[in-house]
């Protein structure tokens, strides 16, 4: 099925896009103006992009739990690029908040390459190692409605990968377009795994980074609520209420584990990805861990 395409999808700069992304409100991302006091969340997709968002919002935000378990993540955070409720563009919903603007995008950094040059907006890049990410847009392609509930197996979805023909393009290359800033004074490298291993040395780096400090029983109730269990039944963060997903097919957060990726990938295509994680990820410096 390496010739799979999804309802509507459309391509740019050889980019597969989701109708609700349009080019219109592309190019006015690529003048948006972003300030210092702005935080720009970057990520590919299924790289663990809600739990970030979830903690970088409650680090910069004072920990306003209350709010956080009473507003939905992407009203918060709205999403750049996307059309989400079919009237309007995350940017369009964005700017009609006030700032300090806290937004998120899955798109390259060419898009961003004036808000890149003026270096003011913080800028959080977030990685997670490409198997496991592999495997959770597999699971992601099936239930999202969106994107046609693929049919196809494991071995049909790495041909689509393969053949660089997955929404947001390839990883590795989305991966190089970002990891070129990644020694830029406003731009963090932010880990999955690290999330997973060392929340609190992640946590501590993160408020150095927005410039904010929060109490040790603040920091603990972050801590409580970023676990897996508690944002899995968390409806504000869970899309259980999206129309987009098919829960019966997958939940949108599915084990949130390390190494799911060894139940799925062949040694074969473990040799693709490696190589290819070696030339791009380690070639700027990076080491991501893999169980």
């Amino acid at each position: 099925m390496a010739d799979y395409r999804f309802p509507g999808e459309w391509i740019k700069d050889n980019m597969v896009l989701e109708p609700r992304v349009t080019g219109e409100t592309i190019n006015q991302l690529e003048s948006f103006e972003m300030t210092e006091d702005d935080v720009l969340i970057t990520s590919y997709p299924k790289t663990g992009t809600t739990w970030a968002q979830e903690l970088i919002w409650l680090l910069n935000g004072s920990a306003d739990m209350k709010k956080a378990l009473t507003v939905p993540v992407y009203e918060r955070i709205p999403y750049l690029e996307y059309n989400v409720n079919g009237l309007h563009s995350g940017l369009e919903m964005l700017l009609k908040t006030q700032r300090p603007y806290m937004m998120k995008t899955h798109l390259p950094s060419d898009i961003f390459q004036k808000q890149i040059k003026a270096g003011k907006v913080k800028i959080i890049v977030i990685i997670r190692n490409p198997k496991d990410t592999l495997v959770s847009l597999y699971h992601f392609y099936r239930m999202h409605r969106g994107l046609g509930n693929f049919q196809g197996s494991w071995n049909d979805f790495f041909e689509l990968y393969k053949t660089k023909h997955l929404i947001y393009g390839d990883y590795f290359e989305w991966y190089a377009s970002w990891l070129e800033h990644k020694e830029k004074s406003n731009v963090k490298l932010l880990k999955y795994e690290d999330m997973h291993h060392r929340m609190s040395d992640v946590i501590d780096d993160m408020l150095q980074f927005l410039g904010k400090s929060l109490s040790e029983d603040s920091i603990a109730d972050i801590i409580k609520h970023l676990t897996f269990d508690s944002m899995s039944s968390n409806d504000m963060v869970n899309y259980h209420r999206s129309s987009f997903f098919d829960m019966k097919v997958s939940s949108f957060m599915r084990k949130g584990i390390i190494g799911d990726w060894k139940n799925y990938f062949s040694d074969e295509q473990s040799a693709v990805v490696d190589k290819s994680y070696k030339d791009t990820i380690n070639g700027h410096g990076i080491t991501l861990e893999f169980e």
